[in-house]
């Protein structure tokens, strides 16, 4: 399991005894649940939860608020969220009827560089690419990986609309996985004359199209008319949006009548599409580091209308997966000496170099080299086979 990014500035803020018993499970920790009045509970990615010593006091809670604001100058903001800047950890307020706080989600965060990689080759040939899954999949961390790599080759021309700062984080400064990309924060809206977060989140997406010369705008948890009108907009301006929306399947965001502008504005009971859709390509994030791709998102709409089943394209990591031994890379190693790889980045690399520096690991009796052969393998099986 990759390390959770800066473990020790989010156990910094909590009670010494739930930071001790968050370090005893961190390799594979994802979630903290704090109730007052009940026990901590800490969520690894499976059941069974592991449940905490003691239950969680309003004495604890106040310490959490008093250290997060003395340590970090920072309070919940009126969506109930609040994250110390310069990481990408997320607390998130429960409140009670009278908008008291009454518990904490902490979700902690990840870094994991490389897991766009078997997409990448299709993403870089798409005119736009629709991302569907629900809460907890790890669509959040494919999206930073995915703006890293389109950072590194056309830098600032990548522009973030962060509408909640999952993509770039707290604070001024966006997280450093984004690299050279830039990053829109949506403003707090002024219901005194009227502003909602809607409308904010639709303005910031038009000042990215308008102000800052965008190649590629991303966008997370897209699902208000309001931002689903202006990503409709952006797409059809010659801008490649990159953009997830909630649901498990492509069928989900087809019963989703909010997002119909973004698919072609379907008509059900006709079976058929009303214009063309926003993006050429759709991708299913099926688990952590496991895609459904769908190259062709017309074609895949019109299956659907017509009642039958898209195949998509399964890449990344299955259940079960065999382990290889190196001679499964041999002519991959050789290619790569060869100079004859496809020109694509993983890592930061080029494939070539990257191939190269793992068979340098193994040499060395580094066994997990191979993982990242595998990883590379798959990438320019991928290419290959468009």
């Amino acid at each position: 399991m990759v390390p959770i990014d800066q473990l020790e500035r989010i156990l910094d803020v909590l009670p010494d005894w739930i930071a001790a018993e968050a370090r005893a499970v961190k390799d594979s920790l994802e979630e903290i649940a704090l109730d007052i009045g009940r026990i901590p509970h800490y969520w690894c990615g499976a059941p069974p939860v592991v449940a905490g010593s003691q239950p969680f006091s309003e004495a604890d809670l106040a310490n959490i608020q008093a250290k997060l604001s003395s340590r970090y100058q920072v309070s919940f903001r009126e969506d109930g969220r609040v994250g110390i800047g310069g990481t990408l950890h997320r607390i998130s307020a429960i409140k009670d009827r009278y908008k008291s706080l009454a518990g904490l989600t902490i979700r902690l965060a990840r870094v994991v560089e490389g897991v766009a990689d078997p997409i990448m080759p299709y993403l870089l040939q798409a005119d736009g690419v629709l991302i569907i899954g629900p809460p907890g999949v790890g669509k959040t961390t494919f999206l930073r990986d995915v703006v890293r790599q389109y950072a590194q080759q056309i830098g600032p021309k990548v522009v973030v609309v962060d509408t909640s700062n999952e993509i770039g984080g707290e604070g001024l400064v966006p997280h450093p996985t984004l690299g050279s990309a830039r990053r829109l924060q949506v403003p707090t809206p002024n219901y005194a004359i009227g502003e909602t977060f809607q409308i904010m989140l639709a303005r910031t997406y038009l000042e990215a199209l308008a102000n800052h010369g965008p190649q590629v705008i991303v966008g997370d948890e897209v699902g208000y008319p309001e931002d689903v009108a202006v990503v409709e907009t952006i797409g059809k301006r010659g801008i490649k949006g990159i953009v997830t929306v909630h649901g498990r399947t492509l069928r989900d965001v087809l019963e989703n009548p909010v997002l119909w502008p973004l698919i072609g504005r379907p008509d059900l009971p006709g079976r058929r599409r009303q214009g063309r859709p926003v993006f050429s390509m759709a991708l299913e994030v099926r688990g952590k580091g496991r895609f459904a791709v769908y190259p062709d998102l017309a074609e895949a709409i019109d299956t659907l209308l017509q009642g039958g089943q898209p195949e998509p394209v399964i890449l990344g990591a299955a259940e079960g997966k065999p382990r290889y031994s190196f001679e499964r890379y041999r002519k991959l190693v050789q290619a790569a000496r060869e100079g004859s790889l496809p020109s694509l980045f993983i890592e930061g690399m080029l494939l070539d170099y990257f191939v190269l520096s793992q068979a340098a690991r193994y040499a060395l009796g580094d066994s997990g080299a191979l993982e990242a052969l595998e990883r590379a393998y798959q990438l320019q099986e991928t290419a290959s086979a468009l």
